[in-house]
């Protein structure tokens, strides 16, 4: 029986032989090779068809943005693992990301120089503004994480130097804390949300007291004498100033949004009483 079964193969591949080819030709037909994934790094949402419309061009400018500040993330959350784990191969991953923040930087501005040749509302000359300064705050963040973050990353590597278990501890609390901010910010930016953008900038201020916090804490265990914090100490307290930096940047979209809507004061952020509603965007600010 089991002669059989394979006797009758053979002959069944030997009578089919002949017609391979065509059934190769009529598969790739019926099932054609899937397109190669889009390059993430390419501009996606910017519209040609819709330059002379700005507000639908415009809209299709802050998407790119978002999707530039995708990049802009993942480049952040990548050099945490650099400096976790000394790696690096993922260094120069990361300072190769930056040349596509670059590229869609400068894709974005191009095609906003295009859109504002069209006549604008005040509103749209408002929010292309908006995209045009906060593409620029990401393009500057790109620049840190590549020229300042990673070329710290590779002077711990070549000298060898690790952080203190406490002071690794301040540096990933105090990254996770710009990520959270990171995420805060582009919703402010794609939503133009008043609260939100009082939360944001509320948030640099807290930001900026624990930064505070973790370099005590860093320059108490030099007092203690302990040789890792000594060591690593320049590293460290360059990688919590470039955080910081960072978080300034993201925490700028808010400026714009707070002032179209009243709520700044000579560069600083209204006191409101609890329960008070934000200050429509027009109407005069009291004191």
């Amino acid at each position: 029986m089991i002669n059989f079964h394979t006797a009758f193969n053979l002959v069944v591949a030997l009578l089919f032989l002949p017609f391979v080819g065509a059934v190769a030709v009529l598969a790739q037909r019926v099932l054609p090779d899937q397109a190669e994934a889009a390059d993430t790094n390419k501009p996606r949402h910017l519209d040609a068809s819709v330059i002379d419309t700005p507000s639908e061009a415009l809209a299709c400018a802050m998407r790119e943005t978002l999707h530039m500040g995708d990049l802009v993330a993942e480049m952040l959350r990548r050099a945490l693992v650099v400096f976790e784990k000394s790696d690096a191969r993922l260094v120069k991953e990361v300072e190769k990301s930056d040349n596509a923040v670059d590229e869609l930087h400068e894709a974005i501005k191009l095609y906003l120089v295009k859109v504002s040749k069209s006549e604008m509302s005040h509103e749209e000359s408002q929010r292309y503004v908006e995209i045009l300064t906060f593409t620029t705050n990401l393009e500057h963040i790109g620049d840190i994480v590549d020229k300042n973050l990673m070329e710290l990353a590779t002077k711990k590597i070549k000298t060898r130097s690790t952080f203190s278990p406490e002071g690794l501890d301040d540096i990933r609390r105090f990254h996770a804390r710009v990520m959270d901010n990171a995420r805060l910010a582009f919703n402010v930016f794609a939503t133009r949300d008043v609260s939100l953008a009082r939360r944001l900038l509320a948030e640099k201020a807290t930001t900026r007291v624990a930064e505070l916090e973790a370099a005590d804490s860093h320059f108490e265990r030099l007092r203690e004498g302990r040789l890792v914090s000594i060591q690593s100490s320049a590293i460290h307290l360059d990688v919590m100033r470039d955080l910081k930096r960072i978080n300034s940047h993201l925490t700028a979209v808010a400026y714009p949004i707070l002032e179209v809507a009243g709520e700044l004061r000579e560069s600083r952020l209204r006191v409101r009483k609890a329960g008070t509603p934000p200050i429509a965007p027009g109407k005069p600010a009291t004191s």
